[in-house]
């Protein structure tokens, strides 16, 4: 794994040396989620409360989607976007030379430094979030949250390769990669103001209510009181389901990959 990290630290190297696109990058990005957040707190705000989650609440929990977010995709996005084209133009035949596992290798070389905006401003709106709320966690406390941060990360991260990794036999685009892009948005809120159908969807087809919404009402003392209470706590196990689902679809995927013979 040291020359996974190895290879992430020379892409932030190579990002500096284009010092002004790359902040200028940054600023925009805080821009653009920064006025999402505004009118996120005022729409919540405004009615008081959203689904039983007061304002503050809504903008830890979006925090927390962020983050996991951006930790997650910083990863996949790249690489996920380059599955139609690594049989064709030979970067998977490149990763099969490499001395480390040819995902890992693409996964380190596709890594994107630029989410390291929406990490810094996730991070940021959590800081102020926490001391709005005035909670005082306990050490265990502190622990869930980073597990919630860690889990919540790898969902992300294998629900975005899950939904994509198609491409690399179609060629093209992945048929399934709607079910990642289009749908992560919407469990930016609490999933309880969806129908139970859709609340459903995103407990178990797909989980992604465990990024953000269910581990994070252990944090805040709430319960949904539709789904049971252990619900809160799956956040790790699901994870690590997905981390099987995921190595499952590469070893399948890969197994039938033809080099581009180049």
């Amino acid at each position: 794994m040291r020359v996974f990290f190895t290879i992430i630290k020379y892409v932030y190297r190579s990002s500096f040396e284009y010092l002004g696109a790359f902040l200028g990058g940054i600023v925009a990005q805080w821009f653009s989620y920064s006025i999402s957040i505004l009118m996120l707190f005022l729409m919540v705000w405004n009615f008081g409360s959203l689904a039983g989650w007061e304002s503050t609440e809504i903008i830890f929990m979006y925090a927390v989607w962020l983050l996991t977010y951006a930790l997650g995709a910083s990863f996949t996005t790249h690489m996920c976007r380059g599955f139609p084209n690594m049989a064709i133009n030979g970067q998977l035949d490149e990763a099969y030379t490499r001395p480390m596992s040819p995902f890992f290798y693409v996964m380190a070389t596709t890594y994107n430094a630029g989410f390291i905006s929406h990490i810094s401003l996730s991070i940021g709106v959590l800081v102020y979030s926490i001391a709005q709320l005035g909670i005082s966690w306990t050490v265990l406390h502190w622990l869930w949250f980073v597990i919630v941060i860690i889990s919540g990360a790898v969902i992300n991260a294998c629900m975005m390769l899950i939904c994509d990794m198609p491409a690399i036999r179609t060629r093209s685009k992945s048929p399934t990669s709607m079910f990642y892009s289009e749908v992560r948005g919407f469990t930016q809120y609490p999933i309880t103001i969806y129908p139970r159908a859709i609340v459903f969807v995103f407990t178990t087809i797909l989980p992604f209510g465990f990024t953000s919404y269910y581990p994070i009402q252990v944090l805040l003392g709430k319960e949904d009181g539709i789904m049971p209470q252990i619900t809160m706590w799956l956040a790790p196990i699901v994870a690590v389901l997905l981390v099987g689902i995921t190595a499952l679809c590469w070893q399948v995927l890969s197994s039938k990959y033809e080099s581009a013979g180049t």
